[in-house]
């Protein structure tokens, strides 16, 4: 049979309705059914199923996808149109009518991958004392035999020739990257005592990634496989494969960095999880994701690096449509978060460690940063209501938010590109600029004008006309003078810095504390550190029930 006669029998045996309902819910409308559109952010249903002639088309304003059911399996699951037909054929019981599959000219890689991965997980499973420290490494990390197994982990012995010896193909084995050739002309392996992670498309094994069992600091705590026609990082999803099911029922999906932080969420039950493998997110990636979810939380490692990650998948997801959701737990990794179950509460961390993208970014780069952020934003409504929230958040009028936000949005066409970080103003600068704006708005303690040091302290007091004129030279202070005549309340805008003030240094004195009890193991230390953390929570709790008589001016430092 042709295969334009397969395909035919294969669409002509399918019910379109059934097809798109395993993806969509579909609604009634006469003899057709409707939904929202899932290609493109759709507030009305767009998307209209035809079960008599067997298609689906949307009317949505430059959207305009259509076709038959394989089509829509196509586009939904961003795949080559013969394996959409592949799928169609396996629902209606007829895998012989499946098209044969294009040949990539990957075979030979995926094949000694799937052997190799294959290996990896042998060594690891079998009594054998070559995985030994593997095997209690997981067990450490209180990761069950169960989960390591549901994700094909592996491990690869301490041995630069363990798998050169495994009498494979060494020229296929050298083209996937599993082994290299040594300047002297010798094979070894590319990866060396790791515990193995693969990466899949589909059932093809792409690439690997593995996390060392060593303690020498020149070696990368995590290797991947080098990038190649099929193994492209910043395309790559890991537990996509394994975690499919649930994200697109569930329509949301919560993304991570580390592979092991993808395996503790799914032993807590949070199995809709995927792992971005540090900085590799890029548009394709979150092509693929929003075009099967609603929402996504995004629970980076927390620190400054995790805390940018964050944003630059937020960026991402949000230039799409996506609601988000960022979970920031300072000084954990999801891994830790969850390795113990008793101690585990998703809820708790969606309320209490949970940010919007903007008080996030706010929170992280200050009201420039925040801007700059939602200028790649496209959708009108969502916009409006972050400039809402920002305007809570910063004090500053939302008419002229909205103003500076277009001027960002020119910004990329400029010969000057703006990063956040370039527009991130410290907190002394903030202060000084606020003093030189206002003589009379920035009332320093002892404790402040401790913290803050001589040359701040002398600039705020200093404050007036000449300071004004000095600071507009720098023109990041300068945007931030005339920012500063928008401000809707300028009591709470200075109480609010102050508050952060407290909360920075105060934090820092509690990392000090630590460090010198452990040099010193002076009992005095731990006194403060109890002590500083009463008055940060205390701050803490202020805030949160809009109290301002429990802001830091009513605390006796």
């Amino acid at each position: 049979m042709h295969l334009r006669q397969q395909t035919q029998e294969i669409l002509a045996r399918v019910d379109i309705v059934d097809v798109i309902k395993k993806y969509l819910p579909l609604e009634k409308a006469g003899d057709n059914y409707r939904s929202k559109c899932p290609f493109h952010t759709d507030s009305d249903p767009s998307l209209s199923v035809s079960p008599k002639l067997g298609i689906f088309k949307c009317f949505g304003a430059g959207c305009g996808k259509g076709g038959n059911a394989a089509n829509f399996i196509q586009n939904y699951e961003d795949i080559p149109y013969h394996q959409a037909l592949v799928q169609l054929a396996k629902l209606i019981g007829r895998p012989d009518l499946a098209p044969a599959e294009e040949k990539k000219g990957f075979e030979a890689i995926f094949e000694i991958n799937q052997i190799v991965s294959q290996l990896y997980r042998d060594i690891l499973f079998t009594k054998s004392e070559l995985s030994e420290k593997a095997r209690l490494n997981l067990r450490e990390r209180r990761i069950t035999q169960e989960t390591a197994r549901r994700f094909n982990i592996g491990y690869s012995p301490n041995s630069w020739t363990w798998l050169t010896e495994q009498n494979l193909n060494k020229n296929i084995l050298r083209q996937a990257g599993l082994i290299l050739k040594t300047d002297a002309g010798h094979f070894r392996d590319y990866f060396k005592n790791r515990i193995i992670f693969p990466f899949y498309d589909r059932d093809n094994i792409m690439g690997f990634t593995g996390r060392t069992l060593g303690i020498a600091k020149k070696i990368p705590k995590y290797l991947n496989s080098r990038d190649s026609d099929w193994f492209k990082k910043q395309s790559l999803l890991y537990g996509w494969n394994f975690n499919r099911k649930y994200i697109i029922q569930s329509k949301e999906v919560v993304i991570v960095e580390g592979q092991f932080d993808v395996l503790q969420l799914y032993q807590r039950g949070v199995q809709n999880a995927v792992a971005v493998s540090g900085s590799y997110f890029g548009s394709q990636a979150a092509g693929i994701l929003s075009k099967s979810i609603k929402r996504a939380t995004i629970f980076s490692d927390g620190d400054e690096a995790g805390a940018k990650a964050s944003l630059r998948i937020a960026e991402l997801l949000a230039q799409r449509g996506v609601d988000l959701n960022i979970i920031y737990l300072e000084g954990k990794d999801p891994d830790e978060a969850a390795k113990y179950k008793h101690r585990f509460n998703w809820e708790k961390l969606n309320s209490k460690y949970s940010y919007s993208m903007v008080s996030f970014a706010f929170e992280q780069e200050g009201v420039e940063g925040a801007l700059k952020r939602l200028a790649s934003c496209y959708n009108k409504i969502k916009l409006s209501y972050a400039i809402r929230e920002l305007s809570e958040l910063s004090s500053f009028d939302e008419k002229y938010l909205d103003h500076w936000l277009k001027e960002f949005k020119r910004a990329p066409l400029s010969s000057e590109v703006i990063t956040s970080q370039d527009l991130k103003l410290k907190l002394n600068e903030e202060l000084v600029l606020l003093s030189a704006y206002n003589k009379g708005a920035v009332q320093l303690d002892s404790y402040l004008i401790k913290k803050l040091g001589a040359q701040t302290v002398a600039q705020i007091q200093k404050a007036g006309k000449g300071l004004i004129q000095e600071l507009a030279d720098n023109p990041k202070y300068a945007t931030r003078l005339y920012m500063l005549e928008h401000v809707k309340d300028l009591a709470k805008y200075s109480h609010d810095l102050l508050t952060k003030a407290y909360l920075s240094f105060l934090s820092k004195d509690v990392s000090n504390f630590k460090v010198k009890l452990k040099e010193t193991g002076d009992i005095k230390y731990l006194t403060k550190i109890e002590q500083w953390v009463k008055k940060i929570n205390k701050i803490k709790m202020g805030i949160k029930n809009g109290k301002k008589e429990n802001g830091p001016r009513s605390i006796n430092y």
